[in-house]
């Protein structure tokens, strides 16, 4: 059910009703962080990265999303028990389950270009260190052109929000777990920190029972 704003102006009522909402899920977790990004330093160490969406900076390649071993397991765990409790809002009651996960290591000025994650329900980002400075996550609307060229054309315009807003920024913060609609355009600004890297995890999850074994 659709819930509406309302409004009363000389004797009538108007009503302000959200369609086409695009969600954003928000949660903050208590995991080791510093055990995730002794991971990270060591696997980077071990192994080349790889360039998807990353402009500079290191992206690793697919992790063991199935393994046992700590500390990646424990953060699958909770991927997963959130991603299924976001998706019951907007997809559907069944499990959701990550299907692919990576990390990225972004140094002085490195950022991430616009991209979505395809293939996929459902899109998200944890954030293992994150510096002062170190690049926000912006979400592109789906009707950016549009909205782009009609505000071109309008001489006053209130104050932006989540209805004019051509993008939505996040500042990163450690321990905090991002999940959104695996279509919705994002990137990252650069790290503007030049002493500290900024780390993160992303993934990719899906509806478990069309998950191929």
């Amino acid at each position: 059910m659709q819930q509406a704003r309302h409004w009363g102006w000389v004797g009538y009522e108007m009503h302000l009703i959200d369609i086409f909402k695009t969600p954003v899920y928000k949660a903050e977790l208590d995991l080791d962080i510093k055990k995730l990004e002794v991971y990270c330093n060591s696997y980077k160490e071990k192994n080349e990265g790889r360039i998807v969406s990353n402009m500079g900076g290191y992206q690793s390649h697919n992790l063991p999303v199935m393994t046992k071993r700590q500390p990646i397991r424990t953060l699958v765990e909770e991927i997963e028990k959130h991603s299924s409790a976001f998706a019951k809002g907007f997809i559907n009651n069944n499990e959701q389950v990550v299907t692919d996960m990576w990390f990225n290591i972004n140094r002085y000025k490195d950022s991430n270009r616009l991209h979505n994650h395809p293939t996929c329900d459902i899109g998200g980002v944890y954030y293992t260190k994150t510096p002062v400075d170190c690049g926000n996550i912006r979400f592109v609307h789906p009707a950016s052109d549009a909205l782009s060229y009609y505000y071109a054309y309008q001489q006053e315009r209130t104050e932006s929000n989540e209805y004019n807003s051509e993008e939505w920024l996040f500042e990163p913060k450690e321990n905090v777990l991002f999940l959104f609609p695996a279509w919705l355009n994002h990137y990252v600004t650069p790290n503007n920190n030049k002493e500290e890297q900024r780390i993160s995890f992303s993934f990719n999850c899906s509806t478990k029972s069309r998950v191929k074994k």
